[in-house]
């Protein structure tokens, strides 16, 4: 990655015991925080709007303003291709094995990357500007840090304690990766927590 390179960061909420998701890949219990306040933050691209503490506010649309996604296909799949669209109107890359059938004879506002995660970050790197790529999927955040392509994890950690499911770093080699906290803010029911990728696995 050159230095003039849009960075690439990942927004994930998390349990306290590492899970981002249930086993069926419900988040409702770690995505709990953005009904917990009286603070109205819409989605810039969907109807869907957030209730959030003031403390939380600015983080949230802080994290709406990216230049580009790269989703992985069970999370693109899980949210039902946003109802057709991005929901923050963004350029979205979906990196998949091959082109899903539904989409195959079709307009797309997504583009779907089949030659892996470093070609999809690149694509992305390439139309987002000046702003932030976002990556959405524990197993391609994962891959995104093993292959030294990620610069900062954004964290909300929520007070839960899962028990199973889905782990964020459960696909880590065993190397270690050293993170410079960078801030940490409390919200109701939820510590936003922000580190930079200081020492990346090798490549």
């Amino acid at each position: 990655m050159s230095a003039g390179d849009p960075k690439v960061v990942i927004e994930m909420s998390m349990s306290l015991d590492g899970f981002v998701a249930r086993t069926d890949h419900s988040t409702e219990e770690v995505h709990a925080w953005y009904e917990g306040g009286d603070v109205a933050v819409q989605m810039p691209n969907n109807e869907l709007t957030f209730h959030v503490d003031e403390a939380s506010a600015p983080i949230v649309r802080d994290a709406f303003e990216l230049g580009a996604n790269v989703t992985g296909r069970v999370t693109f799949d899980d949210a039902e291709a946003w109802g057709g669209d991005d929901p923050m109107g963004i350029p979205s890359f979906i990196v998949t094995h091959e082109v899903p059938q539904e989409w195959r004879d079709r307009d797309a506002p997504f583009t779907f990357v089949t030659d892996g995660v470093e070609s999809a970050i690149r694509q992305a790197q390439a139309v987002a500007g000046d702003k932030p790529v976002g990556v959405a999927g524990g197993d391609i955040a994962m891959q995104c840090l093993r292959l030294g392509l990620l610069d900062e994890l954004w964290i909300h950690l929520v007070p839960v304690l899962l028990g199973n499911g889905t782990r964020l770093f459960d696909e880590l080699d065993g190397s270690a990766v050293h993170l410079e906290q960078v801030r940490v803010v409390e919200g109701r029911e939820v510590v936003h927590l922000f580190y930079r990728v200081a020492d990346r696995l090798p490549r």
